[in-house]
């Protein structure tokens, strides 16, 4: 089970029983108690529980405006992963690079079979490893010490040895100018080396997501490119996106782009 789903689940849990503890957690989601404690974590950030000792309870008459908007870009992420995933076939050989809409891909291809994953997400090799008729891929590397995902060299040197038809990146920025960027240089640089092994690049992006600029960039959206968004995509950046000649899918399973082969 992912973050997000864990996230829901509290929430409703909260909401009926108004406090938890986190053994009772723990033994409900079968995970430890620090992956719990980081839960609460997050949730006390979004202002929707306060975090007491072996425990939470729910903020007193909690505001819609307090948990509405982390809840909606929960909800987002998985529009976007499960639409992303209604483009991936059986046979198909996909690379699924860390990132919340790629982990929010997992659950929905469960019934597409046969599959190739490769993939440098720990959690992502784990949960498709539990699926029928999957075959995963670990790209080796380091460790990352903000994500359980690896990179480097060594990561970099093994994905020279693949070759993928579909690659999915949940990008950071994407700019008026067709700028894809990320938050990370050693994600940018797996990305770039990766992007010249798939014969497609499905590029994941929340609407306010356009516009930006994340720290590095790995290049531009070229003609060809697939790009999956929510339905709040602003019509002008529709229509650059069209004049680009990319493929353009609005949450859920919405095809808006040109017509590409």
């Amino acid at each position: 089970m992912f973050a997000l789903e864990r996230h829901r689940l509290i929430r409703n849990y909260l909401l009926e029983h108004k406090q938890v503890d986190v053994r009772t957690l723990t033994e409900l989601f079968a995970v430890s108690e620090v992956t719990i404690r980081r839960d609460l974590e997050k949730l006390e950030e979004d202002r929707f529980l306060v975090r007491t000792h072996g425990g939470a309870i729910l903020v007193e008459t909690p505001k819609e405006t307090q948990y509405k908007p982390a809840l909606q870009q929960s909800l987002t992420t998985l529009e976007i992963g499960q639409t992303a995933a209604r483009l991936i076939q059986p046979s198909d050989t996909i690379l699924l690079l860390s990132g919340i809409q790629c982990d929010a891909i997992v659950q929905a291809v469960q019934q597409i079979t046969p599959l190739v994953v490769l993939t440098n997400d720990l959690s992502i090799a784990m949960e498709l490893g539990k699926q029928k008729n999957k075959q995963v891929v670990l790209l080796g590397g380091e460790l990352s010490q903000n994500e359980t995902a690896v990179y480097g060299a060594l990561t970099l040197d093994d994905m020279q040895r693949f070759h993928v038809n579909k690659m999915f990146v949940t990008v950071d920025g994407f700019s008026d100018r067709l700028e894809l960027s990320v938050s990370s240089q050693e994600k940018a640089l797996l990305i770039r080396e990766a992007r010249n092994n798939a014969e497609k690049l499905i590029i994941l992006c929340s609407a306010d997501q356009f516009g930006r600029h994340a720290f590095y960039s790995f290049g531009t959206a070229q003609s060809g490119d697939t790009v999956i968004t929510d339905r709040t995509i602003s019509d002008n950046m529709k229509q650059k996106l069209f004049e680009a000649n990319l493929c353009l899918f609005t949450t859920v399973d919405i095809y808006e782009g040109p017509k590409n082969g």
